[in-house]
């Protein structure tokens, strides 16, 4: 995995720097959305990818505010687990996988599912 990844991530930016998810006929759509017409949390998440390659931070934020936001959590997560060097990822390692960091990760990944409902987020 520790190989696979960046090349998986590069494949994806490649991807999603020349298609653009706005277009009318992208061919990726949330299966939730569809069935329910609510949005669930990770609607947004491409057209957020596809503003942050193109360099538009607060364009991404207004598409999904919990994935530009979790992007640094899923880095250390990946640092820690793929490649710790020797051990010296460790401390990051057992504060990003504690019970406690991945418990108050879930509530807010709930919590933002119900918000952006409630708002219109």
């Amino acid at each position: 995995m520790a190989v696979a990844f960046p090349v998986i991530i590069i494949g994806i930016v490649c991807f999603y720097y020349f298609v653009d998810p706005n277009t009318l006929h992208f061919p990726i759509q949330c299966p939730w959305r569809l069935l329910t017409h609510t949005s669930c949390p990770a609607c947004g998440m491409q057209r957020a990818l596809f503003a942050l390659i193109h360099s538009h931070p607060w364009q991404a934020l207004q598409y999904n505010y919990f994935f530009v936001v979790s992007i640094p959590m899923a880095l250390c997560a990946v640092l820690a687990q793929w490649y710790n060097f020797g051990g010296r990822m460790e401390p990051l390692r057992r504060v990003v996988f504690h019970r406690y960091t991945l418990y108050i990760y879930v509530a807010l990944f709930c919590l933002w599912w119900v918000l952006r409902n409630i708002l219109g987020i």
